[in-house]
């Protein structure tokens, strides 16, 4: 099973040097001097953590490279210029270098573009590597890479592996969507898979309803050596160094105490190639964010001894993917799972103050009854929703006034204790909380933070409804309110620190419009802050029809990052949408839905 260099080796000296099995010198023979012990690969021996290995395919290399491997005398060096394109069109010679690196144990050198080798020679002589794996060529030959360092003619097929790298491995077809899951299920030291990717299906012949594929399949008895090209890969003898094995060496005994995440994205396919190379336990995940996926989160938490990497821009900068990966590891997690808001659930809320049922239905009944009347509407939804519906409440938490108040801003602020039951049952019937903010003449960070111990509640999000954000001079229902993005912003800043630097789970930020003029420049909202989800809330009421205008006016224009929300009216809509309505007549599907 896997590589057998070395007892072949052993066997070969023995017979040369005349030495008998009971280990004194054969009648007649000088002693001969012990043979030095193979070089050995050595591994980093605390990596540093969090990390993200990014910048495309080449740059990821080198970093996990860096990062796991202290020494190695052999690399496995991959060019090849695809591995940036599309993962429906993997490079055809990242499987078998794959392969290659994690059955060995030694890293995977990717040069991924004309020019883009030029850090590959500083690792190589970093990690005193003696012989090189290569598989396909640079577009100015290998010499300029691996200058004379000893090379070995990268395999792509069965019989390629066992004869020059001595490794067992099973040739299986994969789809192009899959590489990256079999290179981290790469078991090194045992024997592996050889991915052989399918090759994209014919189209379909004229009148024909679909298209039949040629793809070989993993019980094929033969597939061609480049599943891309039918031949196998080019390699450079330009340095006369080309040889037919590998020399002696040993890998790491120990492996890397690391867990490293990545996306199926053939651009991370050599990095993680790498660290499964050095045995760290690598998954592959849909969302390239720690906090999106409970299963992410129970492993990284199996794992928390561990250091802890991502593999791919999507990750963000370190300090974005060390914060997010505090969080998987220490903060609750949001009612549904998780610790991203969307899209991993969607909401329907029961707007209104717990005063009473003018300002709305959260405040028609005590608790106990609001809990359940949320919980029974959510499950409304569910039939019609592929994401989990979570039954949520947005209260009003400062009310817009006719009273100018003792602090003349028209605005009457509750009291945090107040709400502090609301929340306290909330969050032990699994229900989300938004705070809505009719800030009147105050500006919302400043009401805000009124707030701040509330927003630190990890299932506590934030509304701002610019309908009652007051210029000097105005009051309300006189007017139709308006809020700048610039203030928007403080606000989103304000909240998103608190959030990063508690250590809380991601937090939904709703913006209330249904006209354009209540936040002009709504261009200009910051969507960077990875600790927020923003959702524009959608407030017409009316038929139908004119609400579907408004939410196609909102809708145009509007930031990719901003999820829509909607909201029914049970007296001023004519008539009220059914849950099913609004899951299907209502496109795209909101996220957030409330009634008042």
């Amino acid at each position: 099973m896997g590589r057998r260099v070395a007892p072949l080796v052993l066997g070969l000296t023995l017979a040369l040097s005349g030495c008998t099995t009971d280990g004194n010198p054969a009648p007649g023979t000088a002693p001969v001097e012990a043979e030095a012990a193979p070089e050995a690969v050595v591994l980093v021996p605390t990596p540093e953590s969090p990390a993200v290995f990014s910048s495309g395919a080449g740059a990821s290399s080198l970093a996990a490279s860096r990062a796991f491997f202290a020494s190695s005398p052999v690399a496995v060096v991959l060019a090849d210029d695809g591995l940036d394109r599309s993962p429906d069109e993997p490079a055809a010679l990242i499987g078998p270098a794959a392969t290659a690196a994690a059955g060995l144990g030694v890293p995977l050198l990717v040069v991924d573009s004309p020019g883009g080798e030029s850090g590959v020679p500083a690792e190589l002589e970093r990690l005193g590597a003696g012989s090189v794996v290569l598989f396909g060529t640079p577009a100015a030959g290998w010499e300029p890479v691996v200058g004379g360092l000893q090379q070995v003619k990268g395999p792509d097929d069965v019989a390629g592996f066992q004869e020059n790298l001595q490794l067992t491995v099973q040739a299986s077809t994969v789809e192009p969507g899959a590489l990256v899951d079999v290179i981290a299920a790469a078991q090194p030291g045992e024997d592996l898979t050889l991915p052989v990717v399918a090759p994209p299906a014919p189209a379909p012949a004229q009148g024909s309803s679909q298209a039949i594929s040629q793809a070989p399949t993993p019980s094929s008895p033969a597939a061609p050596a480049n599943p891309a090209t039918g031949q196998a890969p080019a390699t450079s003898s330009d340095s006369g160094k080309v040889q037919a094995l590998l020399p002696d060496f040993a890998r790491a005994q120990e492996p890397a105490h690391a867990v490293v995440l990545t996306t199926t994205d053939p651009a991370s396919a050599g990095a993680v190639a790498t660290a499964r190379a050095a045995g760290a336990l690598v998954r592959v995940v849909a969302e390239a964010d720690p906090r999106a996926d409970p299963k992410t989160i129970a492993f990284l938490r199996e794992h928390r001894d561990r250091a802890v990497f991502g593999v791919g821009d999507d990750f963000g900068d370190q300090g974005t993917f060390a914060a997010h990966t505090a969080v998987a590891l220490e903060a609750p997690e949001l009612p549904g799972g998780g610790q991203t808001v969307f899209p991993g659930r969607r909401m329907v809320a029961l707007y209104g103050h717990p005063s009473g049922g003018s300002l709305g239905v959260l405040g028609e009944q005590g608790i106990d009854a609001a809990i359940r009347r949320a919980q029974d509407t959510a499950a409304l939804y569910a039939p019609h929703s592929s994401e989990p519906v979570i039954p949520a409440f947005e209260i009003i938490t400062t009310v817009a006034s006719a009273d100018a108040g003792a602090d003349g801003d028209y605005s009457t602020e509750t009291r945090p204790e107040d709400l502090e039951p609301w929340i306290d049952a909330a969050e032990e019937a699994g229900v989300y909380v938004v705070l809505d903010l009719q800030s009147g003449g105050s500006s919302f960070p400043d009401q805000a933070k009124l707030y701040e111990e509330l927003l630190k509640r990890p299932h506590v999000g934030l509304a701002l409804d610019a309908e009652w954000r007051l210029a000097p001079g105005q009051r309300p229902l006189e007017q139709i309110g308006s809020v700048t993005a610039a203030e928007i912003n403080e606000t989103s800043t304000w909240l998103a620190d608190l959030t990063r630097d508690n250590n809380l789970p991601q937090k939904l930020l709703i913006l209330h419009q249904f006209n354009l003029g209540m936040i002009p420049d709504r261009d200009a909202v910051d969507v960077s802050r990875t600790e927020l989800a923003i959702s524009l809330h959608a407030d017409g009421h009316g038929t139908p029809r004119e609400k579907l205008e408004t939410w196609n006016v909102l809708r145009k224009g509007l930031q990719p990052e901003i999820r829509m929300g909607w909201k029914n009216f049970y007296d001023e809509d004519s008539p009220t949408f059914t849950p099913e309505q609004t899951f299907t007549d209502v496109q795209p599907t909101p996220w957030f839905v409330s009634y008042q």
